[in-house]
C-alpha cells in the first residue's frame, strides 16, 4: 500500500523527491486496475498466506525437525544464526525462486493459466510482487522464502527477520523506484 501511496504523490506531484526515483516516469497503474491489484493482493496476503501458507509450511517444520525444532525459548546465537545460517536462507530462496520462476516461463500451460497474471502490469509498483495466481504465491513466492528456515531450523528470530527482510527486498525489486540510487533490473 505504501507503493501505491508513493504513485500518488508522483502523480499529484506532491512529491520532487519520488519523481525523480521514479523508473518508468510515465507509467502508473490506473484507479480501475489498482482495484484489481489491491483485491487480488489482500487475497494473498490475508488468506492464502494465513490460511494455506503458514499451516502448511509449519506442519513441513515440524514434519522434518520435530522435537528438535528450535523455538523462542531456545538461546538465540547469533554466530550460528547469523553467520551460518542466513546465508543459507538467501540461498536457498534465489535457488528455489528462480527454479520455479524459471518453470513458469518454460512450461506454456503453466505460464498461460498462472504466471502470466503476475505479469499483467506493465507499471511496476511494489504491490505487483504480490499480484499472483494463488498457487504461485504459495508456491513461487511464498516456499522459497520458507525454505532456507527450514531447512536450517532457524530459530524463530532469525526467521521473523529473514521473513521481512525478504519481503521488504522483493517489494522493493518490484517498486519502479531508484533506493539509495539502485534499481533492480527487474524494473528497468
Amino acid at each position: 500500500l505504501i507503493g501505491l501511496y508513493i504513485d500518488f504523490l508522483v502523480v499529484a506531484k506532491r512529491s520532487p523527491f519520488f519523481s525523480r526515483s521514479k523508473i518508468r516516469p510515465r507509467q502508473y497503474i490506473s484507479g480501475k486496475d489498482r482495484r484489481e491489484l489491491i483485491l487480488l493482493c489482500a487475497f494473498n496476503m490475508l488468506l492464502v498466506a494465513p490460511l494455506v501458507s503458514v499451516p502448511l509450511y509449519e506442519t513441513l517444520w515440524d514434519r522434518i525437525h520435530g522435537s528438535k525444532r528450535l523455538t523462542d525459548e531456545d538461546e538465540w546465537v547469533w554466530q550460528i544464526e547469523v553467520l551460518q545460517k542466513l546465508p543459507i536462507h538467501f540461498l536457498a530462496t534465489e535457488v528455489g525462486f528462480y527454479t520455479i520462476h524459471f518453470a513458469m516461463h518454460s512450461c506454456p500451460s503453466l505460464y498461460q493459466h498462472v504466471h502470466k497474471i503476475h505479469h499483467r502490469f506493465q507499471a511496476p509498483t511494489a504491490m505487483t510482487c504480490v499480484y499472483a495466481h494463488p498457487l504461485e504465491f504459495l508456491v513461487g513466492n511464498l516456499l522459497p522464502i520458507y525454505l532456507g528456515p527450514i531447512i536450517t531450523n532457524a530459530h524463530p528470530l532469525t526467521s521473523y527477520f529473514w521473513f521481512a527482510a525478504a519481503i521488504i527486498g522483493t517489494c522493493k525489486g518490484h517498486s519502479g523506484y531508484r533506493i539509495f540510487g539502485c534499481a533492480d533490473p527487474h524494473d528497468e
